[in-house]
């Protein structure tokens, strides 16, 4: 079986004003390996430019898969 990368999805889960019980965003098309600082920091920086409290995030990786 070989492996081919795909697409990465990120997922944050938090909290704000509007949404007291909770949201998820996503943002679509994420970079192969995305290092742990860049998604802390992109996380900063959207709390920072929204104002909600981000508390927890998914990365979700697709990958083709070719059977022999």
């Amino acid at each position: 079986m070989q492996q081919t990368f795909k697409s990465n999805k990120l997922q944050f889960i938090g909290t704000s004003e509007h949404h007291p019980d909770g949201y998820r965003r996503n943002f679509n098309n994420v970079v192969k390996d995305p290092a742990p600082a860049a998604v802390e920091g992109f996380a900063a920086a959207l709390a920072s430019l929204t104002g909600e409290q981000i508390s927890d995030g998914i990365l979700t990786t697709a990958l083709d898969l070719t059977l022999a």
